[in-house]
C-alpha cells in the first residue's frame, strides 16, 4: 500500500502529514496494521482513501491516539475518504464540505490559531471531480 508523508512546521511545532490509499478497511485485522503503522509513522494529521467504511461504521475510524475523524463515506465496498488528527493537534472545525459519493472531504479550520485548509480525495483519473474539486477550494 503505498502512502506518502512529510513533516511541516506550524505554530513552531512540527506536524506530520501522511496520505494512504488504504484500499478498505473493513476488516478488523488489516485495520490494525494501518492504525500500527501510522502510529509508529508518527503521523499528526492522516489522510486515508477508499476507507469503505460506511457512516454508521465511523467508530472504526476511532484509536486510543486518534481524536477527531472527518470522513466522507459512500458503502462498504467503494470509496470513502476521511481525515484524523492525533489527540496532541489542537484542531478546531470551522467548515465542512463532502461529496454524497466518498470522493472527497474539505475541512477548513485552525491549529494553533493558524488557518488550514485540508483536502482528502479519491477517484479515478477519468473521474470528473478532479476538474470540479477546485472550484469547491475556499478563496484565501
Amino acid at each position: 500500500m503505498p502512502e506518502s508523508h512529510g513533516n511541516v512546521k506550524l505554530g513552531g511545532k512540527g506536524i506530520i502529514f501522511v496520505s494512504w490509499n488504504v484500499k478498505g478497511l473493513g476488516q478488523a485485522v488489516k485495520r490494525g496494521k494501518v492504525f500500527s503503522h501510522l502510529k509508529s509513522l508518527s503521523a499528526d494529521v492522516i489522510f486515508l482513501q477508499e476507507t469503505h467504511i460506511k457512516v454508521t461504521e465511523q467508530r472504526r475510524l476511532r484509536c486510543s491516539w486518534i481524536s477527531q475523524v472527518y470522513q466522507s463515506p459512500f458503502t462498504s465496498k467503494a470509496h470513502g475518504v476521511a481525515i484524523l488528527f492525533r489527540k496532541n493537534i489542537p484542531f478546531q472545525l470551522s467548515s465542512l464540505s463532502t461529496d454524497p459519493c466518498g470522493r472527497y472531504i474539505i475541512i477548513l479550520g485552525t491549529i494553533n490559531s493558524f488557518p488550514v485548509t485540508l483536502l482528502s480525495i479519491y477517484g479515478p483519473s477519468t473521474d470528473d471531480v478532479f476538474f470540479k474539486i477546485f472550484d469547491l477550494l475556499p478563496d484565501t
